[in-house]
């Protein structure tokens, strides 16, 4: 067999979403920041992320975590995806500590203290639990989240009036209650919120004076929380609760006065698999417009250790992603 490229990787799945933590084959990226080195990996070299994620080695929901170095914390960490970039993602950062636990290579101390991990977004802070010395769960600290807009009233195709907020959380949202929507809300009909989603985000985005929006969060309520379902693109949506989704959430409550400083917050995924997060304390967004820290809680469980192996001969190096 005659190979032109290797890649070890660790694939996860964070409340059934995938992570596929690259541990080696990138080539070294320029940059001084980890935006920096996202940018040079995005311009340069975005056949690799075709590569690891398309199929046949990977699926339109794929994603991935990329470790490259920090100058600021102590491990950099930027994200992938099948169709896009994100500068932050939740699920992928606990898949990611869940894949380094899993190989022994949690770093010293991590235990006691955690760690500190820059990403595009901002810096964050992990810490796990653990038990006999095995982890059972991932706590993340996001960046600060904030609402961006409130009451958002567009007339979607196919829907109707449609009402929003919009809140960023290292990612931008807009956090549509599911009730607005006649589908019931399973699994089942995965595709039909897929489609209701793209309708409201291809309405937002055309829309002037509105922040652009890159997911859809659908919420409906559940005892203690709300169950989720992001909606990424038009045949994507995120297994998982969603990390950031969820950080999201918290900040429109807390705006809207409906969750206090510590009280705690359940999201569901479509499947019923939960997060728990909860609002650490207030902050200020880079404007100034008042923020606040979310921690959020999950686990990860590793699915495979792969070597991908891009063959000198095939046909479709880029691998490819049917709509």
């Amino acid at each position: 067999m005659r190979t032109s490229r290797l890649f070890t990787v660790i694939d996860s799945h964070t409340a059934g979403h995938p992570t596929r933590t690259v541990m080696s084959g990138i080539p070294p990226l320029r940059g001084q920041s980890v935006r920096e080195q996202r940018d040079d990996f995005r311009n340069n070299h975005d056949g690799l992320r075709t590569l690891l994620l398309h199929e046949p080695r990977g699926h339109a929901a794929m994603a991935a975590a990329v470790p490259v170095p920090s100058r600021d914390a102590d491990q950099g960490l930027f994200f992938i995806f099948s169709y896009v970039y994100a500068d932050m993602c939740g699920h992928a950062t606990i898949g990611y500590i869940a894949s380094l636990a899993a190989t022994g290579a949690l770093p010293q101390g991590f235990e006691q203290n955690g760690m500190s991990i820059e990403t595009p977004a901002g810096i964050v802070h992990v810490t796990g639990t653990f038990d006999a010395g095995r982890l059972t769960s991932v706590l993340l600290r996001n960046v600060p989240s904030y609402v961006l807009a409130s009451d958002v009233v567009s007339e979607v195709k196919g829907l109707g009036k449609v009402t929003c907020d919009v809140a960023y959380s290292g990612i931008t949202y807009a956090l549509v209650a599911a009730d607005q929507v006649d589908l019931p809300f399973d699994i089942d009909h995965a595709s039909g919120w897929c489609r209701a989603g793209m309708a409201i985000k291809e309405t937002l985005n055309a829309r002037s004076g509105v922040p652009q929006v890159g997911s859809i969060l659908f919420h409906h309520p559940i005892e203690e929380g709300a169950r989720h379902l992001v909606v990424l693109a038009g045949n994507k949506f995120d297994r998982s609760p969603c990390g950031t989704g969820t950080s999201a959430r918290l900040a429109q409550l807390h705006a809207r006065g409906q969750l206090a400083v510590g009280a705690s917050y359940r999201a569901e995924n479509i499947l019923g698999v939960p997060f728990e997060a909860k609002i650490a304390e207030l902050a200020k967004a880079s404007d100034g417009r008042p923020a606040v820290i979310l921690e959020v809680r999950g686990m990860a469980h590793v699915t495979a250790f792969s070597t991908l192996v891009l063959e000198t001969d095939d046909p479709l190096p880029a691998g490819f992603l049917p709509n």
